[in-house]
């Protein structure tokens, strides 16, 4: 009863699961929808956006999600504080870094609509370096592109170009490479570089494709052909400000078309055809008073004021002149009042927000005080189904012990009761087996404490006795060996850890007994603990037991291996130790030679820890052992 009990908590549970999943999985299919749609439908993007990022059943890392496209949608329609605030709220949530980016270049791009470009450009480096980071090169261009405008913005146009090359060098489509071209030439243009801006304006033109964006074909031949203007070559002038006026008639852009018929008249004036030049600029009138474009118009009347006074009719200069500035006065009265407008309807608009904001903080603290409260109260009731899952399951399994053990007992009594005699002596027997089985793990235990202390530090005394004569002052160093040698000897009688063990940080242990060897012997000895901390709180009983393996291993090494370098690495995990002994010796064929004692003795050893141990080790190419020993903590550090 009690298995198909828990099989059927078991199903339960991953029914929800699946639901759970199932109606994550349905979110972000509708969110990935909305995303999709913004350019198209940005009126059914903000509203399904809105609704998961207001929604409390969804994981934080989907409401982020949303709001960063909401901010995004603010940002497209030129509403720059709610932009700034939904994307702000983004970041607090993202872990993808992906997405990070993009929230930190679009906070820039709210930065520079609001006129702070050092900011825009701080929030741009973020970008940049979180891109770099994850080798993100779509995003890498374009943040390189923006930075490359707002220097441009700040008259830095060498900074700006190099941030517009970079761009372009690790660009992902050709529409961002023929883009940031434009960008340079413009700058060059600005710079009176006229020879460089022909360049760009020339390869963006020919690498795009008129059909693919014609507005932006019919401009860069346009810019193109005022670059070849101002570089006096006035025949292929006239021949981009003609492919300008066929693209933008083929696709109705009106205002393109009377810009390039103004500009080429411009130049067949200076080539001293003036009443052809006069034509085009009437012609050209006529269809800018149809399309009500008064900044086309004073365009036109200022230039046939030019054409007029280069052709020494001074009476329609004159005309020309009056209307020009009736126009002008007009055009700049009616900017006068759209900025005013706008100033007005922006005021207006950011103190709106402003509330709206502050609405929206009220309610982001009210929401987070309950959310606070809602998952205190889901740990108190996880807390207490955790702690009463186990003392039911122990309770159970208590009482079912109990039950049997009850019926077995009473079976066992009237057994019991005729065996006694016969089990008393297989309990004599087995204590007395018992009793050799330690005798000989002890005695065994003992040599190899004999073998690996007092052998390690007798055979460091010897090649430092070797050396004696070379340095007086190795005979400290021997005394003091001889000292350890003692209480080593000492505390092994009494089966007692090495004092100096607990008395010192195991680490420092280690490392200054290498130190002593190192002393006097050739071998260059490094020993590397990794972390320390975790090292120095294992427990001493596993303390005693590692330093043996590294003195065991040491000693080998410098009585076999004629080594040249040796290297100890010891590492703690969260589950186990490591130790990695090296050194570029002779070596050993690894399958023949396992026997010897000192050998024999870790491996014994690495048995009573559970250990594994791997050696690699071939003729002449040194020797690199690996063990690894589940961790036991230090009691001590375990009540801290």
């Amino acid at each position: 009863m009690n298995i198909v009990y828990i099989r059927k908590i078991f199903i339960l549970i991953s029914f929800c699961g699946s639901f759970l999943c199932f109606g994550q999985k349905s979110v972000t299919i509708k969110l990935d929808s909305a995303i999709d749609s913004l350019d198209t439908n940005p009126a059914y993007s903000y509203m399904v956006l809105s609704q998961i990022s207001k929604n409390k059943k969804h994981l934080d890392s989907i409401k982020a999600k949303a709001k960063l496209y909401l901010g995004s949608y603010f940002n497209s329609i030129g509403v720059v504080d709610s932009s700034m605030y939904y994307t702000r709220a983004s970041l607090i949530h993202l872990r993808d870094k992906k997405y990070k980016a993009k929230a930190y270049r679009l906070l820039g791009s709210s930065h520079r609509r609001k006129g702070q470009i050092d900011n825009a450009i701080e929030l741009l480096y973020k970008s940049l370096k979180i891109s770099e980071e994850i080798s993100y090169q779509d995003m890498i261009s374009k943040v390189k592109s923006d930075l490359g405008l707002l220097y441009a913005n700040k008259k830095e146009f060498d900074k700006a170009i190099r941030f517009l090359q970079e761009s372009i060098d690790s660009a992902v489509s050709d529409q961002a490479v023929y883009g940031n071209y434009v960008n340079i030439g413009t700058i060059y243009f600005f710079k009176k570089d006229f020879k460089n801006a022909e360049k760009y304006f020339l390869r963006a033109f020919e690498m795009m494709p008129p059909d693919k964006d014609p507005k932006v074909s019919a401009t860069i031949a346009l810019n193109l052909g005022s670059v070849l203007y101002e570089n006096k070559k006035y025949n292929q002038a006239i021949e981009y400000y003609e492919k300008s006026k066929q693209i933008a008639d083929a696709h109705g852009f009106v205002d393109k078309s009377l810009n390039a018929i103004i500009h080429k008249a411009v130049i067949i004036g200076i080539l001293g055809d003036h009443s052809e030049a006069v034509q085009m600029l009437t012609n050209a009138m006529i269809k800018a008073k149809d399309i009500s474009n008064l900044e086309i118009q004073t365009n036109i009347y200022e230039n046939l004021v030019t054409v007029y006074k280069d052709a020494d009719n001074h009476e329609s200069a004159n005309d020309a002149l009056v209307q020009f500035h009736i126009l002008r006065d007009s055009l700049n009265n009616r900017k006068q009042r759209k900025e005013i407008t706008e100033l007005e309807v922006k005021y207006e608009t950011a103190t709106k927000e402003k509330e709206i904001l502050v609405l929206k903080e009220d309610q982001l603290l009210k929401e987070a005080e309950i959310k606070r409260q809602r998952l205190l109260k889901r740990f108190y009731i996880i807390g207490f189904i955790i702690v009463l899952i186990p003392i039911i399951g122990l309770l159970l399994v208590y009482y079912q012990k109990l039950q049997v053990k009850n019926k077995y007992n009473a079976q066992k009594e009237e057994i019991n009761k005729q065996k006694i005699t016969s089990f008393l002596k297989e309990q004599e027997l087995k204590l007395a087996n018992t009793y050799v089985i330690a005798q000989n793990e002890e005695r065994n235990r003992i040599a190899r404490e004999l073998h690996d202390s007092i052998g390690g530090n007798l055979a460091a005394i010897k090649l430092q006795m070797i050396d004696i004569q070379k340095d007086k002052g190795i005979q400290d160093t021997i005394i003091n060996q001889l000292d350890d040698t003692y209480e080593q000897v000492r505390e092994i009688s009494h089966n007692l850890i090495p004092k100096k063990i607990n008395q010192t940080a195991f680490t420092n242990y280690i490392t200054d007994y290498i130190n002593t060897i190192e002393k006097v012997t050739d071998p260059e000895i490094t020993f590397i603990p990794h972390p320390v901390e975790k090292i120095n709180i294992i427990d001493d009983n596993q303390k005693v037991e590692i330093f043996k393996i590294i003195q065991e291993l040491m000693t080998n090494a410098l009585k076999h291996a004629k080594a040249k370098v040796i290297e100890v690495c010891l590492n703690a995990y969260s589950d186990s130790i490591e130790i990695i002994f090296e050194d570029d010796g002779i070596g050993f064929d690894a399958k023949k030679e396992t026997n010897g004692i000192g050998l024999q003795n870790i491996k014994k050893r690495l048995t009573l820890l559970k250990a594994k141990i791997d050696i690699d080790s071939a003729i002449n190419r040194g020797t690199a052992i690996r063990i690894e020993i589940p961790t036991i903590l230090n009691d001590k550090k375990k009540q801290i």
